[in-house]
């Protein structure tokens, strides 16, 4: 019988105290909902994405606990959206389908997976394969097997990706894969299954909403898949049978495929449910398979017994409990996993500040919250990134936000950064303020606000620039303009057209660190705009959506006259002073839709303002469908994955400020038996 009760044992017996560390290098999420961008190989190391300047070259790093290092493993072509790694695999999902797997802890082999030839989404070769390029030298062609290679599937958003391997743990079933496989939950409403062996699809099933993740079960038998509806979608692995009803084969070997069967609706979740809060984002079976946990974005976990799910007229819900935070603003279960080997324990973390962890011994009522925003409970731990020695003084290598303050008050990661620097040298790290830091007055940096709007008005400027400085412009007769589209004439204004050598010199000297701060400018901007690139989708496929229901509950006149009337609404509630609102951010909308945003950048400056008077007047304001706090701007706190150490004694959690550590209490789980006697 189910039992669902926010009745429950809090302890601090689950996770020690003490050891507890946060190590200065932070993993920043790309999509406010999708929060699962680490993983873990062996005891002690932590993948992890830094987000690449300018989109194309994004560095995966490897965080070593032991010793305090990070390095580069391997580079993308895109900014991933997800990120698992086990069992020496490494993989990333990211925009129009991208995919990308890659082996770690060993070097490549000849007709590997990192070998095979780069295809783009609509299963093309790559222009580089048709065009082979002449010889490279050794340092180019490091450079060159430095970049992962990338393969489209589908032309929509990899929301997740989970691991499944052969199973060593339980029986695996007789129609279970016999290869390492990946599996992608798409945004195109499908769930894909890849062989990691050539990268090619095996299993493709097809869903009536955005797919969110999907997991199949230790012995291969179940696939289940969470989306934005309301439901769990269960497949089993069956026969494939032939038009003519026999048992299709191959190879003298029955062929298998998914089979529906049925679906479940989740607690806390409502079929006429529309608001950014809907659906559930984090699933996963303990590692005998005895247990499937699902999370929704309402903070709402239920946990169901596996072999029930397929087993007609029995309730397969064991119980269902709330996250810290239920129906709260940063309450949302994000990501969730049960530990490895004899632990027994479900983690899961919340959109911000807090980590979960339920008892399984104790029927999951014993559970014990870990808060990241307490300081004073961490040792901070400055990283060496091993990086700049081997590939050079590449930015993409190095963490940006080495550049930005933590919080007011506190040492800024630049100041941590100096420290291990000092420390790679032979000398002891000492904590400094900020202030007298060598290192800290390189760069003094802007807010975030400051960024954005800077960033909007420069560019503005910039093609203002360019048109007056065009040949027909009166402008140009007076002095004309350089390749950065500032003048070029003298200091007088007399137009000579040419400076002195020195005077040229410094121009590019002062140029190089004004494009850096442009460049870093330009990703707050790209942040707001791909978050409302992304409601103005989700409210184009609910009004198509409705549009082809019954009229039966009056939604459809609520979206009937514009896919933006929704949007509209949602400002026109937020405060007092909004009348009018709906209407310009329409506008701004309709001048996004190029990606090149062309001849709307006066519009993206005037949104850029807006949404920064925003966050200013009111930090939990909803502008367009989302918490701006939250969802536009990632938080100090902000979580980004969970992941737990090969042997299960050890928690990794990645967030906006560092990622922490938790250490099992290995000598309570020892004296909790895992059977009781009534």
């Amino acid at each position: 019988m189910a039992v669902s009760t926010d009745v429950y044992t809090p302890t601090e017996d689950l996770i020690l105290a003490k050891p507890r560390r946060r190590f200065g290098t932070g993993v920043r999420w790309q999509h406010w909902q999708l929060r699962s961008l680490i993983g873990t190989d062996g005891q002690n190391h932590v993948y992890f994405p830094v987000p690449g300047n300018d989109n194309r070259s994004c560095p995966i790093q490897r965080l070593n606990t032991k010793t305090g290092e990070v390095d580069t493993v391997k580079r993308l072509s895109f900014n991933p959206r997800c990120l698992v790694a086990r069992n020496g695999w490494v993989c990333c999902g990211g925009e129009l389908g991208l995919f990308s797997a890659f082996r770690v802890g060993e070097r490549d082999v000849p007709g590997g997976a990192d070998s095979r030839p780069d295809h783009q989404a609509d299963g093309r070769f790559s222009v580089d394969v048709l065009n082979p390029t002449p010889a490279l030298s050794p340092e180019a062609r490091a450079q060159k097997d430095l970049m992962a290679q990338s393969i489209g599937f589908g032309k929509d958003r990899v929301n997740c990706i989970t691991l499944w391997f052969p199973p060593t743990l339980v029986e695996p079933f007789e129609g279970a894969y016999d290869q390492d496989v990946a599996v992608l939950a798409h945004n195109d409403s499908s769930v894909v299954v890849v062989s990691l062996r050539d990268q090619e699809p095996l299993d493709k099933i097809t869903y009536p909403d955005y797919m969110n993740r999907g997991v199949i079960s230790p012995d291969g038998r179940l696939l289940i898949a969470i989306s934005d509806d309301p439901y769990l979608y269960i497949h089993e692995r069956k026969e494939k049978k032939s038009e003519s009803g026999a048992s299709a084969r191959a190879a003298d070997r029955p062929v298998y495929e998914w089979s529906a069967c049925g679906r479940i609706q989740l607690k806390s979740q409502s079929k006429d449910d529309r608001s950014d809060n809907r659906g559930s984002f984090a699933a996963c079976f303990s590692s005998t398979g005895t247990y499937l946990a699902v999370g929704t974005q309402y903070g709402t976990i239920s946990v169901f017994d596996v072999a029930a799910l397929v087993t007609p007229g029995v309730n397969p819900l064991i119980t269902s409990f709330h996250a810290s935070r239920p129906n709260a603003e940063f309450g949302a279960v994000r990501d969730m996993a049960f530990s490895p080997g004899p632990i027994d324990l479900l983690a899961w973390t919340e959109d911000r500040g807090r980590v979960g962890i339920a008892d399984i011994r104790a029927g999951f009522d014993s559970r014990q919250i870990l808060y990241l925003d307490k300081d004073g409970d961490f040792d901070d731990l400055a990283v060496t990134d091993r990086g700049i020695a081997d590939f050079g003084l590449d930015r993409g290598t190095i963490d940006f936000r080495l550049f930005e303050p933590r919080e007011e008050g506190g040492e800024s990661l630049l100041s941590s950064y100096a420290r291990s620097a000092e420390a790679s040298a032979g000398s002891r790290p000492t904590r400094q303020p900020e202030g007298q830091t060598p290192l800290a007055r390189i760069n003094v940096p802007l807010t975030g606000e400051e960024t954005a709007v800077l960033e909007a008005i420069q560019d503005f400027r910039r093609r203002q620039d360019q048109y007056n400085a065009g040949p027909n412009r009166t402008g140009s007769e007076s002095g004309g303009s350089n390749s950065n589209g500032t003048s070029g004439g003298g200091g007088t204004g007399s137009g000579t057209g040419s400076r002195p050598p020195w005077a040229e010199r410094a121009a590019r000297a002062a140029e190089a660190p004004r494009r850096e701060r442009t460049a870093s400018v330009s990703r707050a901007v790209n942040e707001i705009l791909d978050n409302i690139r992304d409601q103005r989708e989700r409210i184009r496929d609910t009004h198509e959506r409705l549009r082809t229901r019954e009229d039966s509950n009056g939604e459809r006149r609520r979206y009937a006259a514009s896919p933006f009337s929704g949007l509209s609404i949602a400002l026109g509630t937020a405060g007092s002073g909004t009348s009018g609102r709906g209407a310009l951010v329409s506008r701004l909308l309709a001048n996004t839709t190029n990606p090149t945003f062309s001849g709307g950048w006066d519009n993206v400056e005037a949104l850029a303002a807006y949404l920064m008077r925003e966050w200013e007047d009111s930090p939990t304001r909803r502008v367009l469908g989302t918490y701006v706090t939250s969802h536009s701007r990632p938080g100090p706190y902000d979580t980004a994955g969970l992941a737990w150490s090969d042997h299960g004694d050890t928690l990794f959690i990645g967030a906006e400020n560092g990622i922490y550590e938790f250490r099992v209490n290995l000598f309570g789980r020892r004296l909790s038996p895992s059977i009781t006697f009534n």
